[in-house]
């Protein structure tokens, strides 16, 4: 179980409430944002439905996608957290900002902070990304990390790159 909330100069890395809703149904409906997400774009509804689902990812798994909290604004700027990779059960690292958020270094902090209590507080040796080959950004950042390629994988008939972290 990772411990919330997460806090680092800037964020606040917390479990969603429900007065998320309308600031992550502006991210998660920018097609900007989502296209790279194999969600694709989601509505008000299927971001309520999300955030549930998330909130019980949290109770059942002591981990789950948690609100990227800004600070100095207290507004909610994105996402970040982690599932769980089906094939091998590891952690899967994932995290998504509103596109006025980028190029602030935001998911760099959030998503490090994350890594960071992951492996301090659950017992997997290694953090798992799926990341499709054309999003930079996102290829990017978890270079940044660390991390580094270790297959290409099919997810819904796209090739996605495989990236992975072990423990230190």
């Amino acid at each position: 179980m990772i411990l919330l909330p997460i806090e680092t100069d800037r964020l606040l890395i917390r479990p969603f409430a429900p007065d998320d809703i309308d600031a992550m149904s502006r991210i998660y409906g920018d097609p900007a944002v989502m296209e790279y997400v194999c969600l694709g774009i989601l509505d008000r509804v299927a971001t309520t439905a999300l955030l549930e689902q998330y909130q019980r990812d949290q109770e059942e798994h002591g981990l789950s996608t948690w609100a990227v909290v800004e600070k100095a604004s207290g507004a909610v700027v994105g996402d970040v957290g982690f599932g769980v990779y089906p094939p091998t059960g590891e952690p899967e690292l994932g995290y998504t900002l509103a596109a006025p958020a980028w190029g602030r270094g935001y998911g760099l902090e959030a998503a490090a902070a994350c890594v960071a209590a992951a492996f301090a507080e659950i017992p997997h040796g290694r953090i798992v990304a799926k990341i499709e080959p054309q999003n930079e950004r996102s290829l990017n950042l978890a270079g940044r990390l660390g991390m580094r390629t270790v297959e290409t994988i099919d997810v819904d008939g796209h090739p996605h790159l495989l990236l992975a972290l072990e423990r230190a």
